[in-house]
């Protein structure tokens, strides 16, 4: 059995995430993030520069916008337990939430919350990137305690993480 620390050291391949598919320049239509040299950034000018100079561009969705599309979540943090039925908790955690996601998202444009649905008194968050599933649970755990688990998946690049306080 392998410490679950060793595991997330685990490189698989993520289908969304092929490089050949994508030529330089590419801009995905739906959010404007710009693939240029190996990358997708968020570069406002460059789009500008780009769509300015007359250069062949490829309008093509960028691998979050797909994820989102096709519902193919590859990581989701769950949230439970009574902690949560007190609303103003509950609007705490979310909003710590959803400040973290976009923190992450400027640092890596590709990572963001796919969905945020509540039910039956738990909510479920599902993430575009795994690492952006596990770095909410661990900052949800962090601000407001509870019990943290983490669960990866070997045979596919999937995270579960759940977090749950009474």
């Amino acid at each position: 059995m392998k410490r679950i620390d060793e595991m997330y050291d685990v490189k698989l391949h993520d289908p969304y995430m092929d490089r050949s598919h994508y030529k330089d320049p590419t801009i995905c239509p739906k959010c404007g993030l710009v693939f240029h040299n190996k990358r997708w950034v968020r570069n406002e000018e460059l789009k500008k520069k780009f769509e300015a100079s007359g250069t062949e561009i490829a309008y093509k969705l960028c691998p979050a916008c797909k994820k989102i599309e096709d519902r193919y979540p590859l990581g989701i943090l769950e949230l439970r337990g009574p902690y949560l039925l007190n609303q103003e908790k509950k609007q705490l955690i979310l909003n710590t939430v959803r400040r973290e996601a976009a923190n992450e998202e400027f640092r890596n444009p590709l990572a963001r919350i796919m969905q945020i649905k509540e039910e039956d008194g738990r909510v479920v968050i599902w993430t575009t990137t795994e690492s952006l599933a596990r770095r909410l649970g661990r900052v949800v755990y962090k601000a407001f305690k509870g019990d943290l688990k983490i669960s990866f998946s070997e045979s596919n690049k999937f995270i579960r993480v759940l977090w749950e306080r009474e």
